[in-house]
């Protein structure tokens, strides 16, 4: 059999990633609240032609400043629920996530002929940013982030590259997703990184390529101005990350406790990490050196950037696996995959099988109920109630229910949700209520609230019925709904 019409490594390793996600993609829609805040953003840019400058769905916070940095992720994220439901962003999210480490492990095995090796540091790497895998714009950040991973080392390898892409590239990502700073961060590592070796050895150091790296870093900083919040963005996001109350109540703001299964992966892939570096015979470059102690660092002190360390270390570690070739059975083995390799071209095991896949789960019956916001998590048959029996006056509600509630009876404004508090101070409040904290009948009666769409399990929902005896408008397995 001719070996051009086989698939390539790659080709099995996306159409693999692609279909785990796929089946991974009801517990992606259904792991936080934010999805349906997105979708709701995206919906009012379509129809309003314009990005929102103030608070548009919470009424603690209604018309105070706030623009969304994700909003032409969200413009995507609704287009495409507009035309194709959730399973067409269950199928746009397993694209993004294959795609992502599909580059990574063509880009590593291209530069450095290793295939075998690569595949299993990438597919670590893939495992260990599962812990991230929900259904949100950073899907966006880590595609992008690889693609600029690689035209940043590029630079650093003296290649000749067009420089404008990084601005250009970085005004999308800038627009698309806050975490364009990681982008940032990178070109700042590869720029000092030059430096450094540039003060240890002058004679081995390309002088251009250290000129382009600080020219498009000056670039790309000032292209992520250009977004609706200008610097202020920047501004959000360090006030967002030095907030501790805000920190303190976000588990994925939280340092990643290895003695928790679900981290060993990531733990495991560190302490690998270590190994690979102590054996690598050659020196690591200064700019490699400081990504991977960098983007390390930042996946110990907080989960939610895991999926960037998972990244950011296969693309560093790869160049440190050159000592397995002195394994023969690896080698002859990496020599025949690449004579089977060597003539297949074009992307169409890849693209041809995902396309099959994808007009099944946006077509087909079963598949959309698969991909559907689940009553386990969300108030489903409660909105419904709602729908039909709107309520006047404040609402308190869940703070995960908030963007479900907001997607489907905005205007209605809602009390609280898991995206658009980010100085806090309503955070608190409701925690105040829902702890039944000292206080907490104040702040329903400074919010005038007159009635709730709370779980009815909680202990607000009994202490409201017991003692306060708010009337039962609905009540399911999940949610309950009381007025005075």
């Amino acid at each position: 059999m001719n070996s051009k019409f086989l698939p390539r490594i790659q080709d099995v390793f996306f159409i693999a990633l692609f279909a785990a996600m796929l089946l991974l993609g009801q517990r992606m829609l259904n792991l936080d609240g934010d999805l349906p805040r997105h979708l709701l953003m995206g919906k009012y840019i379509l129809t309003n032609k314009s990005v929102p400058a103030v608070e548009l769905f919470i009424y603690p916070y209604f018309d105070r400043l706030y623009v969304s940095h994700e909003w032409l992720a969200d413009v995507i994220f609704y287009a495409i629920y507009l035309y194709a439901g959730l399973a067409g962003i269950a199928v746009l999210s397993a694209g993004l996530l294959a795609s992502a480490f599909t580059l990574l492990y063509a880009h590593l095995s291209k530069r450095l002929h290793l295939r075998l090796p690569i595949l299993f540091l990438v597919a670590w790497g893939a495992a260990a940013t599962s812990l991230n895998w929900a259904v949100r714009p950073h899907l966006f950040s880590m595609l992008m982030l690889v693609i600029w991973l690689i035209w940043a080392d590029d630079l650093r390898r003296g290649e000749k590259i067009p420089l404008w892409r990084f601005s250009v590239f970085m005004l999308v990502w800038s627009n698309v997703h806050g975490e364009f700073i990681a982008g940032i961060l990178v070109l700042l590592a590869y720029s000092v990184g030059w430096i450094i070796d540039y003060l240890l050895d002058r004679t081995s150091v390309d002088l251009s390529a250290g000129k382009n790296l600080w020219i498009s870093l000056g670039t790309s900083a000032i292209a992520s101005l250009l977004n609706p919040g200008g610097i202020g963005t920047w501004v959000s996001f360090s006030s967002f990350m030095n907030n501790k109350y805000l920190m303190s109540r976000m588990a994925e703001a939280n340092a990643p406790d290895f003695q928790a299964p679900e981290m060993r992966v990531l733990f495991g892939l560190l302490i690998f990490s270590v190994f690979l570096l102590a054996l690598k015979k050659e020196k690591t470059s200064a700019a490699h050196g400081l990504l991977l102690a960098g983007f390390s660092a930042m996946s110990m002190m907080a989960i939610r950037n895991v999926h960037l360390y998972g990244i950011v270390a296969p693309f560093v570690l790869a160049e440190t696996l050159d000592f397995v070739r002195q394994i023969h059975f690896i080698d002859q083995l990496e020599t025949t995959l690449h004579k089977i390799e060597h003539g297949i071209k074009g992307i169409g095991w890849m693209v041809v099988p995902a396309l099959v896949v994808s007009v099944f789960a946006v077509t087909n019956s079963a598949a959309k109920n698969f991909y559907q916001f689940r009553p386990s998590f969300f108030p489903v048959q409660a909105v419904t109630w709602l729908e039909q029996n709107p309520q006047r006056g404040n609402m308190f509600n869940d703070l995960n229910w908030g963007g479900y509630i907001s997607l489907h009876l905005y205007p209605q404004l809602i009390f609280i949700d898991s995206m658009a508090d980010v100085t806090g101070e309503v955070t608190l409040q409701y925690e105040t209520v829902v702890t039944l904290s000292v206080g907490w009948q104040d702040i329903l009666k400074q919010h005038d609230v007159e009635w709730a769409i709370v779980r009815n399990d909680s202990l607000l929902a009994k202490k409201l019925q017991s003692e306060y005896h708010w009337k039962i408008l609905y009540q399911d397995e999940s949610a309950v709904i009381l007025r005075k």
